[in-house]
């Protein structure tokens, strides 16, 4: 996307309504910051600090055609200031309130620019500097961008619906700050409620994952319930938990919290909202935001520093009083580190950290109804310790006459039997879990394949838990024939599920779907998968072919497994797959025969190494025969009912939403 914002733009722009929601006026005092408190407290201190930044606002501006575009385009007397501004001279500001000037709000605007998002991507920075930092970083930055969304109150005539920004952190939570949800929500001793209007009934909330700039497209979620909201208190972070009311919507995933409290000068970016403010430097602001505001913008800028206790993080990324709730991002692992909430005008802004924000979240853990996807797998000291787990006994696995047609979903067959890690109390190496099973490469350790039953009449919906995850000792030296916790700790690498946590969530009991759900949480069930693939096709496969399709009693066998390439490679002793399959079978209702679909999600090209930086994975329909040659698993019968076997053309077919499958 080309920059909508004119560099030196100097007209006097229209206002608008300038009515303001009073969470804007709460605690999130900001248009611009800055980080370390210095003489005059001016937010230009930090980017004269940023040498790089500097050097190129110099270089471009500071002499010749670029300086007599600055000139022209400042007509409020500061032109004396010019040359020691871009010399990052601090003497050009004056002692204690430094004068609003045209000229600073130019330097601040190209140094820390809010970039507007339009079709999921930021606007292209002025500054060379600034491009490169968010392109480096773009991967997990993209994938941050729909998990955000604006927090709107329905039906108040008097002000602006938009009170704050949210983002996920669980399948269908969200968090925000305490002082936004306070607007619509109150606590009544333990209990979390919504405020009620004059006219007797409860606010109705929602939260729009898009509301983009010149889009008129639309992604709304009603807020249902009120999962938590914090107390008022500077020993509190401010911090509020909300639940969506996700029915007939694929909500956003959540976003992960990083491993530790950010380091001072670290790349970070905020995404969020920000509203016009009344208590910012009007002028000033309009030229910033080129009068745009109550749409969503990523906002770059870095770590200026972490409380001496370590809540709060320290931040100079340009905001203003609607990013409050907006999440403050590691820039180079898109996890968050931060918890935007207030600021000092023109001085710094203040996020809860996410060493804090951990330890206030695995303290109410157990007591409000939701576990938080944030914290699973992340080196955190202040967690708590997992309880003891019993050893996993044999159990009945995958049943092969699940579909009752008229062969059986047989497993598939393994060329080598050599290399299939052998398992205590298992013939034929197979591990036998509830509802679904798993066969290991006792080298690679990895899984060759997991096959799981899928029965969508008897699914529950099983609360996340604190995930625990831990190795299956039934494996012959189980600790060197599967990947532990230590392949994950502090890198981008997420323990990716293959049997997916909820599709064996099903039986007659909620007890018998709560251990098959406990069950996919056998390090045996994980595969290393980068934090920045994009799986939103991959992942709801299985829920379309349920939701679509005449399929038998709402029953499908699902075979999925990584792609064990000699040629993956290798970090921390383990060959990192590049490409994952997955195989679905179904029986139609109305003719009685199986129908088979295999899918391929795969990387076209790779851009470094695992100390990391991955391209773009995309999901592919293939035929059967695909799977088996880069897997050498081979399927038996299934294969004479692929779906694709009969479809001229290309092999590969583009997955990148539920009409581009073919059953």
């Amino acid at each position: 996307m080309k920059s909508l914002f004119p560099m030196f733009q100097v007209e006097r722009f229209i206002t608008g309504d300038r009515q303001e929601v009073t969470a804007c006026l709460n605690m999130d005092f900001i248009l611009k910051n800055g980080g370390e408190v210095m003489n005059g407290h001016s937010n230009l201190r930090n980017i004269f600090a940023d040498k790089k930044v500097m050097e190129e606002i110099q270089n471009r501006f500071g002499s010749g055609s670029g300086k007599t575009e600055l000139e022209s385009a400042v007509t409020d007397g500061s032109l004396v200031n010019l040359d020691v501004l871009l010399d990052g001279n601090e003497s050009a500001l004056s002692p204690g309130d430094a004068p609003t000037t045209q000229l600073e709000a130019i330097i601040e605007f190209i140094g820390r620019p809010p970039l507007l998002i339009q079709d999921g991507e930021w606007e292209t920075p002025v500054l060379d500097e600034v491009r490169q930092r968010v392109e480096q970083n773009k991967e997990g930055l993209l994938q941050a961008i729909p998990k955000v969304g604006r927090v709107e109150i329905l039906g108040i005539a008097k002000y602006r619906p938009f009170i704050g920004t949210a983002w996920m952190i669980d399948e269908d939570v969200m968090v925000t700050n305490r002082h936004v949800a306070e607007l619509f929500a109150t606590r009544i001793g333990n209990h979390f409620t919504f405020r009620h209007h004059t006219s007797g009934g409860p606010y109705q909330v929602q939260v729009d994952f898009l509301r983009e700039h010149e889009r008129t497209a639309e992604f709304q979620a009603r807020i249902k319930e009120v999962i938590f909201l914090e107390e008022s208190s500077s020993v509190r972070p401010d911090m509020a938990l909300v639940r969506l009311d996700g029915d007939g919507l694929t909500l956003p995933e959540p976003l992960l919290l990083d491993g530790a409290n950010p380091s001072f000068d670290m790349d970070i970016a905020v995404i969020g909202y920000p509203a016009q403010d009344s208590r910012s430097d009007f002028f000033r602001m309009e030229r910033i935001f080129n009068g745009i505001y109550n749409v969503k913008r990523l906002s770059p800028g870095k770590v200026k520093g972490v409380d001496f206790d370590g809540k709060r993080l320290l931040h100079d990324c340009t905001t203003l009083g609607g990013n409050s709730g907006s999440c403050v991002l590691n820039a180079e692992t898109g996890r968050v580190c931060g918890l935007h909430f207030a600021g000092e005008y023109r001085v710094r802004n203040y996020a809860v950290s996410v060493g804090w924000l951990k330890s206030r979240l695995a303290e109410i853990n157990g007591s409000v109804s939701v576990a938080f996807q944030g914290l699973p797998g992340l080196p955190n000291p202040d967690l708590p310790v997992p309880p003891p787990v019993e050893a996993v006994t044999n159990k009945e696995g995958y049943d092969p006459d699940f579909l009752q047609a008229d062969i059986p979903v047989s497993l598939p067959t393994v060329p080598d039997r050599d290399l299939i890690a052998p398992a205590q109390g298992s013939d034929d190496g197979v591990l036998r879990y509830t509802h679904f099973s798993i066969v290991m490469h006792k080298e690679r350790r990895l899984p060759f394949f997991t096959a799981c039953n899928i029965n969508g009449g008897l699914l529950y919906k099983i609360p996340r838990g604190q995930d625990h995850w831990r190795l299956d000792e039934r494996l012959e030296d189980h600790e060197n024939r599967q990947t532990g916790e230590g392949l994950y700790r502090n890198n981008p690498l997420d323990r990716g599920h293959l049997v997916r946590r909820l599709d064996p969530a099903w039986g007659e009991t909620r007890e018998e779907a709560k251990q098959a759900e406990q069950d996919t949480f056998f390090f045996t069930n994980c595969a290393p998968q980068h934090s920045r693939i994009n799986r939103g096709a991959w992942l709801s496969l299985e829920d379309y072919v349920l939701s679509n399709t005449g399929t038998h009693d709402l029953k499908v066998c699902v075979f999925t497994g990584p792609v064990l390439a000699e040629t993956d490679p290798e970090y921390r002793g383990v060959l990192i797959p590049r490409e994952f399959w997955k195989v679905l079978v179904v029986r139609n209702t109305f003719t009685g025969q199986l129908s088979v679909a295999a899918y391929l999600l795969s990387q076209a090209e790779y851009l470094g190494d695992l100390e990391f930086v991955f391209g773009e994975f995309r999901t592919y329909q293939v035929p059967l025969s695909v799977i088996e040659g880069k897997t050498g698993l081979r399927f038996g019968e299934l294969a004479d009912y692929d779906s694709m076997q009969s479809i001229e053309g290309i092999p590969y077919r583009i997955i990148s939403s539920g009409t581009d499958i073919v059953i």
